[in-house]
C-alpha cells in the first residue's frame, strides 16, 4: 500500500520543490503587478500553496495587494480570504475575482472573501483555528518610502530604475499602513499581528511571509535583517521557525554597481521566504 504522502505531493513534486534556493518562480510583471510595484508572482504563490495546503482547505492573506494570493488559492480548490488596507488596491483585487469567478467557484464548491480594512483588527473576526495557511507578503516598514526618496534624488537615471523597470511607490498615507512605520512601531506592530494569527492557524497549520532584508546606509546599523525580525516575532506569538527558503531573483534584475566606487555592496536580487508553523 502507497503511504499517503504530505498534502498529497507526489515523489517528483517533492524533490524538485525541495530545492532551498528557489530560481525558477520570477516572472514579468503583469499589469496589476505594475500598478501596485512590490507583488510577488503568481508562480510562487502557487508553488506555496500547493505545498503547503489541500483541496478545501483555507488560506488567508492578510496583505492581500491586488490579488494574487486568492486567485492562486481559488485556481488551486482552496478556499480564501484577504485583508487589504489600500481601497485602490482592494478595488484591483475585486475586479481580478470577479472575472474568475463564473469559471472556478460552482464546479469546485469553494468559497472566497476580501475585504477592504486593517488586518490587525480584521484577523480577530476570523473563527480559531480555521486557517491552514497564511501566505502573505507585507509592507517593509518605512523602506519604501527610502527608496523613492533615493531614487528621486540620485538615481533618477540609473541602471537600476530604467532596466530594472523599478515602478516602487508608496501604498497609502493611512497611518496604520505598515508601509509608512519607522521598523520599531513595524516590528511591534508585527509581533501583534503574529500573536492574532497564531490563535487563527490551525494546529500544525503554517504562516509563510515573503520578506526582503534591505540597507539604511544613513542608519548606524546599515544593513536591516529583516526576515530575521519577521522569523523572530513568529517565534514571540509561539510559531516555530520551520524552514527557510531563498527566493532568488537575478534572473529579473540586472546588476548595478552599488556603491562604487568608494563602498562595494552586494545587489539584493533576493527576498526570504520565512516558513513558520503552528505544532502542539
Amino acid at each position: 500500500m502507497n503511504k499517503k504522502s504530505f498534502n498529497g505531493l507526489s515523489t517528483q513534486d517533492w524533490a524538485k520543490n525541495s530545492r532551498s534556493v528557489w530560481s525558477d518562480v520570477s516572472s514579468p510583471r503583469s499589469k496589476n503587478a505594475l500598478k501596485h510595484g512590490a507583488t510577488f508572482p503568481k508562480k510562487l504563490s502557487d508553488r506555496i500553496i500547493s505545498i503547503y495546503s489541500s483541496e478545501n482547505d483555507l488560506v488567508l492573506d492578510p496583505f492581500l495587494g491586488t490579488g494574487t494570493t486568492v486567485l492562486s488559492a481559488l485556481e488551486l480548490g482552496r478556499n480564501a480570504i484577504g485583508f487589504e488596507l489600500s481601497n485602490e488596491f482592494y478595488n484591483i483585487a475585486l475586479e481580478s475575482l470577479k472575472e474568475i469567478e463564473s469559471d472556478l467557484f460552482n464546479p469546485k464548491n469553494i468559497n472566497y472573501s476580501i475585504i477592504q480594512g486593517d488586518c490587525v483588527k480584521l484577523i480577530d473576526k476570523l473563527e480559531d483555528n480555521s486557517i491552514s495557511l497564511t501566505f502573505t507578503s507585507p509592507p517593509y516598514a518605512d523602506l519604501i518610502h527610502k527608496v523613492i526618496d533615493d531614487r528621486r534624488n540620485r538615481h533618477k537615471k540609473s541602471a537600476f530604475v530604467i532596466n530594472n523597470n523599478a515602478t516602487t511607490r508608496i501604498y497609502s498615507n493611512h497611518k496604520k499602513d505598515l508601509g509608512n512605520m519607522e521598523l520599531k512601531s513595524y516590528i511591534k506592530t508585527v509581533k501583534n499581528i503574529m500573536k492574532k494569527l497564531y490563535s487563527k492557524i490551525k494546529p500544525n497549520g503554517y504562516n509563510i511571509w515573503v520578506v526582503k532584508d534591505y540597507r539604511d546606509t544613513k542608519n548606524k546599523i546599515p544593513y536591516i535583517d529583516l526576515h530575521s525580525n519577521i522569523a523572530q516575532a513568529g517565534m514571540e506569538a509561539g510559531f516555530k521557525y520551520h524552514d527557510l527558503i531563498v527566493w532568488d531573483q537575478n534572473e529579473r534584475r540586472k546588476l548595478v554597481l552599488l556603491g562604487y566606487p568608494s563602498v562595494f555592496y552586494v545587489n539584493q536580487n533576493h527576498s526570504f521566504i520565512v516558513v513558520l508553523r503552528k505544532t502542539l
